[in-house]
């Protein structure tokens, strides 16, 4: 499955300078001093991590499962996947936004602002016409003009850890509106009746050319019996019922889990976008940075990255016919068959992203106004399984 490169792509804003070395970021990931807590800094990706890493192992084939639990997981590494929701640009970004936010909380700031503070204080208590003092006086001096440069200094990183975590966290929050425009597009494929109909017809007509082909061959052996007949007949009616069931259940279970992530995403993006004009101060500008609304944001995206809830709730096979084989078949053929279109639709997003829009910025949490409203959407029974 080929990685869309409109969704969590190059961070063109990223400040190389500040960047952390792979060893520098391991480091801080593994160290132990995460606030109030033995747990290391990186425990918060591990989950993550953890699907991140299942995905590709399933994308790759490595899952050696029983055939019904391989359909299940199709489709939920499958809507996973296309969602791009799991990426691992997105957990670097998240990881250097705690390790900027452990070095702006240093306090290599205050504490030298303090020494100025009290040097000054020092100078003042004493007289430079006493010649004991004088020495005193100039060896302050020079010592308060050198912290001088290195407090100008840490402001000037401070500022600019404050620039490149207001960067990540925009880059973030304008990802999560890009997930959040391909999930709902993708359910709007899935709940479009004339697709799941005609899905379900290509299906049905499937097994009975399948059964078809079978008489066909028995009549060429010898000759067929009436009850075979019937027999047959039976089975084609009872899998088209059940394949008919089937579309219905896998269609709202891949919605179902369709709109978990793009919740999910929509009220992040949300929060983000909160907690930066925030920072900002307001809609002009004016604000400092407050280290305390830093601390809140890394709250966010960690909640982000830990506490999703995605679960699939689709239907086991099971057959009233003995051929529960054809049935299993056709259940692949039919999540092949969506796949495919939802495969379409997320490259044809990425296609229309050129130009002068790939380079326009859209503010996260504000959604194009062509985005049906939450009561537009489907609910109750029809939305979830």
């Amino acid at each position: 499955m080929a990685k869309d490169t409109s969704i969590f792509g190059l961070r063109f804003r990223s400040n190389a300078d500040l960047n952390p070395t792979r060893y520098e970021l391991e480091h801080f990931l593994a160290s132990t001093n995460k606030a109030g807590t033995r747990e290391p800094q990186g425990s918060d990706l591990a989950r993550y991590h953890g699907l991140i890493d299942s995905l590709r192992e399933f994308a790759q084939g490595q899952h050696a499962d029983e055939e019904a639990q391989d359909i299940r997981d199709r489709m939920f590494y499958g809507v996973l996947g296309l969602s791009q929701f799991f990426n691992p640009a997105l957990e670097l970004a998240v990881a250097q936004f705690k390790y900027h936010l452990h070095l702006l909380a240093a306090p290599d700031i205050r504490k030298t602002a303090m020494f100025i503070k009290s040097a000054e204080q020092e100078m003042a208590s004493l007289n430079s016409k006493k010649k004991e003092h004088a020495a005193r006086l100039a060896h302050l001096r020079g010592i308060i003009e050198e912290r001088m440069q290195a407090l100008s200094a840490l402001k000037r990183r401070r500022a600019d850890l404050v620039q490149e975590m207001s960067d990540i966290a925009q880059y973030i929050g304008e990802n999560l509106v890009r997930i959040d425009r391909l999930c709902e597009a993708s359910i709007v494929i899935l709940v479009d009746l004339e697709v799941s109909q005609q899905a379900k017809k290509q299906l049905i007509k499937d097994i009975k050319d399948q059964f078809t082909d079978r008489l066909k061959d028995s009549l060429e052996r010898g000759p067929v019996s009436q009850l075979q007949i019937e027999d047959a007949k039976r089975d084609v009616a009872v899998l088209s019922r059940e394949i008919s069931a089937l579309v219905r259940e896998d269609v709202y279970a891949l919605t179902a889990l369709y709109e978990a992530v793009l919740e999910h995403a929509r009220r992040f993006a949300g929060a983000i976008e909160g907690l930066l004009v925030k920072s900002r101060g307001g809609q002009d500008g004016s604000g400092q940075g407050d280290l305390a609304v830093f601390a809140e944001l890394e709250q966010v995206l960690v909640a982000l990255i830990k506490d999703y809830r995605f679960e699939l709730k689709a239907a086991a096979v099971h057959s009233e016919t003995a051929h529960e084989d054809v049935l299993r078949e056709k259940r692949r053929d039919l999540l092949d068959r969506i796949f495919a279109l939802l495969e379409k639709e997320r490259r044809a997003r990425r296609d229309r992203r050129t130009g002068e829009e790939r380079r326009r910025k859209r503010p996260p949490g504000r959604l194009p106004s062509e985005r049906r409203e939450g009561k537009e959407r489907r609910s109750g029974k029809s939305r979830r399984r």
